[in-house]
């Protein structure tokens, strides 16, 4: 075999490799995939009631944070009188926990060898997933009632624009920011378990 041909035959047989290594993970895709498509689905259906186990943690840690009290209305969600605003299905973050579920599955599975590990995988990422959801959906929703409340004088007609310019601005934010953490962590894990 000639020499440049030696030369060219490895990197297509780290790239086949990396090929099949993709291909064993096809199933958890679709089954991510599959999972996300019927979640968004029911969200279609859902209501406020349907949605508590993401907008009750919001409503407590946005109770704390501005030390308001909310009143529980199954048709409209918390409503906080001091600060006239409602957290309801639109605020529920329900959209970006899905996003991440998927993220984070995707991201994950290619670091994985073993079956259980890809197996749970999809739990975890949807457990983490929902975790980073509460947070950065507290986030986003205290930034919009701090920024809103210094800005409702200058920009009155304006104000839905900059909730959902916040919204916006902070979900990207968040989830760029797991994104390269999480691949830093995965990767560190990596190269220790090569060098161990």
């Amino acid at each position: 075999m000639p020499f440049g041909t030696l030369r060219i035959a490895k990197p297509l047989a780290h790239r086949l490799k990396k090929t099949v290594q993709s291909n064993k993970n096809i199933p958890y895709y679709l089954t991510a995939v599959g999972l996300f498509i019927l979640l968004k689905f029911g969200f279609t259906l859902a209501e406020n009631t349907d949605l508590t186990f993401l907008i009750k943690p919001t409503d407590k840690l946005i109770g704390l944070l501005t030390g308001s009290k909310s009143v529980f209305i199954s048709d409209s969600g918390y409503f906080y009188k001091h600060l006239n605003i409602i957290i309801d299905k639109s605020c529920s973050g329900f959209n970006f926990w899905i996003l991440c579920f998927l993220l984070f599955t995707f991201l994950t599975l290619k670091y994985f060898d073993k079956t259980l590990n890809k197996i749970l995988t999809i739990p975890a990422a949807l457990v983490g997933a929902y975790i980073l959801t509460i947070f950065v959906n507290t986030s986003r929703i205290f930034a919009s009632i701090v920024v809103q409340t210094q800005t409702k004088d200058i920009l009155l007609n304006q104000q839905h624009i900059l909730h959902e310019a916040i919204g916006i601005i902070t979900n990207l934010t968040f989830l760029i920011l797991a994104y390269v953490l999480i691949e830093k962590l995965l990767i560190h894990k990596r190269n220790n378990a090569k060098l161990a």
